[in-house]
């Protein structure tokens, strides 16, 4: 392999690992997607085939049976691949129609060779089962879902390091706003009369509501952030990279990337709404906590029996859970659960909502999570310009 073929290669994985598959150029389903889902598609297929071992045949009949079902594996893949002129056993370097119908259509051979059952329940569910599992691997595969969640879970890591910065600028403003819901009685009668399915829709609600905010934010700055004016910009983003020492000189023509396509807009819009969802996510549970421990240490019985009307507080409905803190009874109720739970969303959607609108925050909260895609978008520029 040549020194860039392999930087290529070396590149295309790092924006994979990132989340960001859709910046690599020409990205298809047959070479790009498909390819790194064999490896999950073939470990599917290999535990199907214990299927053979069924209710149908008993002792060294399901040996055989299994050892009829591998002959199948071996002379079908065999045969596609002379098909698609590889070597009989040679691994694809692109997936097409004939390789998903072998994962499709193979597993039913041990399906219907050791069930007793229906054989057409057995084709059936077979094949709508590997059809299920070869969409949902499409969608988790093309966007880079689980690279994507690696790095989410990075950023909740660096996040929460920073938390106690984000909770002192943001959290106080939030409490003199949500103060005046947790005092009101009217709100605990609210809590005391929802059922857990109300306010699961009242939750899908609000979380869709900042989420609408959210993406209609990263969807505008999505687009600036891969413009660059020269390439003094995009060499100290390339550091660490594959592409560091392929950056052109300053006095070479300015990047001139062309404009991301829109699965690829989509997918950086996508890594964008997750890093700003962690930190929205960050700031409801701190209020949330807040006001659990606030009501636990300042809301008595008898206030909350007037605030809700209710007569009696059970376990059973109330989750009612009294313990002394210091000498003095206090009490965990589902109605408090729910009311500071609702103050934290309420708060959350109220951050969301500033994120979008208030520069300051923009600048202040959004800065440091977009400088990670930024990067990807300057390695983007330089790998076009010398690989691609």
């Amino acid at each position: 392999m040549s020194r860039s073929r392999a930087t290529v290669d070396l590149t295309e994985r790092w924006f994979v690992r990132r989340g960001l598959p859709h910046l690599i150029d020409r990205y298809s389903a047959t070479e790009d997607v498909f390819t790194r889902m064999a490896p999950f598609l073939a470990l599917v297929v290999f535990f199907e085939f214990f299927l053979a071992f069924g209710d149908r045949w008993t002792g060294w009949w399901q040996s055989l049976a299994f050892g009829v079902c591998l002959g199948a594996l071996v002379t079908s893949v065999a045969t596609v691949n002379r098909i698609r002129g590889r070597r009989p056993f040679a691994l694809p370097n692109d997936v097409g129609p004939w390789e998903i119908a072998l994962y499709v259509l193979l597993p039913v051979v041990p399906a219907v060779i050791g069930s007793q059952g229906s054989v057409w329940d057995n084709i059936i569910s077979i094949i709508g089962f590997n059809l299920i599992v070869l969409g949902l691997g499409y969608v988790i595969t093309t966007w880079g879902l689980f690279p994507m969640m690696r790095w989410s879970i990075g950023q909740v890591r660096r996040q929460i390091n920073d938390v106690a910065t984000l909770a002192m600028k943001t959290v106080p403003t939030l409490l003199v706003f949500s103060a005046f819901i947790f005092i009101n009685a009217e709100m605990w009668q609210v809590a005391n009369d929802w059922t857990l399915p109300l306010f699961g829709l009242v939750l899908g609600l609000i979380v869709g509501l900042g989420a609408v905010f959210v993406y209609v934010s990263v969807r505008r700055t999505t687009v600036d952030l891969a413009r660059f004016e020269a390439w003094s910009e995009v060499r100290p983003r390339c550091a660490g990279t594959p592409v560091a020492e392929l950056v052109p000189p300053d006095d070479d023509p300015e990047p001139d990337a062309p404009t991301l396509s829109r699965r690829a807009e989509i997918n950086v819009s996508l890594l964008l709404f997750v890093s700003q969802g962690i930190q929205i996510v960050l700031v409801s549970f701190v209020v949330t906590v807040f006001y659990v421990i606030f009501g636990l240490l300042t809301v008595r019985e008898d206030t909350l029996g007037q605030w809700t009307t209710a007569t009696e507080l059970t376990f059973e409905r109330d989750w009612a859970v009294d313990f002394a803190v210091f000498g003095t009874d206090v009490i965990f109720t589902r109605q408090l659960l729910l009311v500071a739970a609702f103050i934290g969303l309420m708060s959350g959607l109220n951050f969301a909502v500033q994120i979008v609108t208030d520069q300051a925050y923009r600048s202040e909260f959004a800065e440091e999570m977009t400088s990670e895609v930024r990067d990807a978008l300057a390695v983007r520029a330089v790998y076009l310009r010398r690989l691609v």
